[in-house]
């Protein structure tokens, strides 16, 4: 049973608004389900018809869950190990790691004895489920029988949309728009129907730094770390020291990425992460986090908690031969211009020291 916040009828209408209102001559559920496809999260068949009126199933419902709430370049890099984490027996090769990713994060279940029902079709209860799910709130009371009462009161779906005991595609997208404008994103179609994911209204990087909420950014560095060595603790492993060349490494390695919207291993200008410093015993764990993707968690927390989802990430959380470590955090923008969290966390091989630490890389 999850709660959720009520939020007042002002705000429903004017989510609603938001969303249904784009352009006169398309239906809510056709300029939804544009607004999805050019977000890259609905995806139509080769003709390019999104088949609106037609239902879908569980498998392709945890493909939309996933590619609400992850980043798709951190979920491709991670998708042998969430494929792994799969372990229902009916599903196809190519939803394992969607399903795997929504079960380990808890969207979605299974019907026991390694069912999950993949080609099952999508119940209306099911569908507010999930997106009640993915708003992780905490006021109002309810469970799978009131969850489509209670998205009707939060203004996620119209009731004529959850009223079938299926729902339909077109339905599926007003839900997930309205689920996306609860979670603050600014979602506007204009009469072409091109998406505009952004918080306040902006892609620039630089105003959203400027309009972000004020937070204590060494509590933030600090609570990677303890999170960190609480999980080496857990295993036997000795807890990483702060080491202040790292502290500073990091944080060229968030600003550069933040301000480039470069999200990779390797620097904006190209050079490998490890010319941060003089020393190339240096390991790195990255994170990307989109506002929606927190649920009212922290990007410390969030960025631990994907890392130790993830094999590589955790394997140098948990790598015993590192004795320091040091975090950066900056905020910035993705590709699809919405404001994030860019973490970084280096870990230095027992042994071995820094002396130099480089300013931050430009394209």
């Amino acid at each position: 049973m999850k709660r959720i916040r009520v939020i007042s009828l002002a705000v429903i209408a004017a989510l609603s608004l938001t969303v249904t209102s784009f352009a006169a001559e398309k239906s809510p559920q056709q300029s939804a389900a544009a607004y999805l496809s050019e977000a890259g999260i609905m995806l139509g068949n080769e003709s390019g018809d999104m088949m609106l009126e037609q239902g879908l199933t569980r498998a392709q419902m945890a493909a939309l869950l996933t590619r609400i709430v992850t980043d798709p370049e951190q979920f491709e890099t991670d998708s042998a190990f969430y494929r792994s984490l799969c372990s229902f027996t009916d599903v196809p090769e190519w939803a394992k790691s969607y399903v795997g990713y929504c079960a380990a994060n808890d969207l979605v279940a299974g019907y026991g004895n390694g069912r999950y029902g993949s080609n099952d079709p999508v119940t209306s209860a099911a569908a507010c489920t999930v997106m009640l799910r993915c708003l992780n709130d905490v006021d109002a009371v309810w469970d799978y029988q009131s969850a489509c009462r209670t998205a009707v009161q939060l203004g996620l779906a119209a009731e004529e949309t959850v009223a079938d005991a299926e729902i339909t595609r077109g339905n599926m997208a007003v839900l997930i728009c309205h689920t996306l404008a609860r979670l603050g994103y600014d979602v506007k179609l204009s009469e072409t129907a091109q998406p505009n994911l952004s918080v306040n209204g902006t892609s620039d990087a630089a105003a959203v730094q400027e309009t972000a909420e004020p937070f204590d950014a060494a509590a933030a560095k600090q609570d990677i770390i303890d999170r960190t060595n609480a999980l080496r603790r857990e295993k036997g492993v000795a807890a990483l020291t702060v080491n202040d060349k790292l502290m500073q490494a990091a944080q060229v390695r968030a600003d550069e990425m933040a301000s480039s919207s470069v999200y990779s291993h390797t620097r904006p200008d190209g050079r490998r992460n490890t010319s941060v410093t003089d020393c190339p015993y240096v390991g790195e764990n990255i994170h990307r986090i989109a506002d929606c993707a927190l649920q009212g968690r922290s990007a410390s927390e969030v960025a631990v908690w994907s890392w130790n989802l993830s094999g590589g990430h955790r394997d140098n959380l948990l790598e015993k031969n590192y004795a320091e470590t040091g975090v950066g955090l900056s905020r910035g923008v993705n590709d699809n211009g919405e404001a994030c969290w860019y973490c970084v966390q280096l870990f230095l091989w027992n042994g071995y020291s820094i002396s130099w630490v480089d300013t931050p890389a430009t394209k």
